[in-house]
Order: structure tokens, then sequence, then C-alpha cells
């Protein structure tokens, strides 16, 4: 056999080599990032996240989309903003509905929160105010909920 035909056939072979060990590579990759996607509430037959109304679970979507990068994930606080938890509570400065939706809408320009009155109509407001609350007063654990009656 001529020697540019082994060297042809010897560069093939660590080509296929490469390449097996690339796809090994993944796979192995693949199946351990699939197995901690998997392991999340229906995959291991855990509870499920809480269970909201319709008001709530919107208040929830739109809080995690306008409000969570200040204020945290799940309303747990965040060093940049004020915590909801404690200024919702009952006795809290907005634990009223009609105060927290003043500060929603008009900001707190001197502390550096911007003003949502062109961004969230009131209805969204209202459903913010309701998953909030909700958290402060301990009615709806952390988490990602579910919507009441499915998804």
């Amino acid at each position: 056999m001529p020697r540019s035909v082994r060297a042809v056939q010897r560069s093939n072979r660590r080509a296929s080599h490469v390449a097996r060990h690339r796809s090994v590579s993944r796979l192995v990759w693949f199946l351990l990032l699939g197995a901690g996607w998997t392991t999340g509430a229906g995959a291991q037959g855990k509870e499920a996240g809480p269970r909201l109304g319709p008001e709530a679970y919107e208040g929830w979507r739109q809080y995690s989309a306008h409000c969570a990068r200040c204020h945290g994930q799940d309303v747990l606080g965040n060093p940049v903003a004020a915590d909801l938890l404690k200024t919702t509570a009952a006795g809290g400065p907005v634990a009223e509905k009609t105060a927290f939706v003043a500060v929603v809408k008009t900001g707190r320009p001197k502390r550096g929160m911007p003003g949502f009155a062109k961004v969230i109509d009131d209805a969204k407001t209202n459903a913010i105010f309701a998953y909030v609350k909700g958290r402060a007063d301990g009615k709806i654990p952390a988490g990602r909920p579910e919507r009441a009656g499915g998804k």
C-alpha cells in the first residue's frame, strides 16, 4: 500500500476518534445538564409551586417582569431597593393598596425608583399588589406559582 494512502487512512482514523470523543463529551454534558433540569417538582413527584388565583398569578408575572430585578425574586428583598415584604406588611408605609399604587405609578425618583404609570396599567398594578401583599402577609410562599385551575 502506498505511503500516501496509509497517511490518509491514519488521518481518517484520528478524525473519527476525535469526532467520537466530541460526541461522547456532548452526550455526557447533555445527560448532566438534563439531570439538573429534570429534578424539578414534576420530575421527582415533589409538590408543585403555590396555586394562585388569576389576579395574584398575573401579579407574580408582572412583578417578575417589572419589579424583581430591583426588589428581588419572590419579593425576598434586595439591597438595591426597598424590601417590599416589610413595606407592604401590616403597618408598613405602603401596606394599603392606594399607597402602593401611588408609589408604583409615580415612583420615588429621589431614591432611584422610576414611575411606571406609562408602562403598567391599573389592572396590572392591582395584580402586583395582590401578589406582593400575599407574600408580605405570608399567604403566598416563595417559588414559582401555578395558576389555580391549571396552566
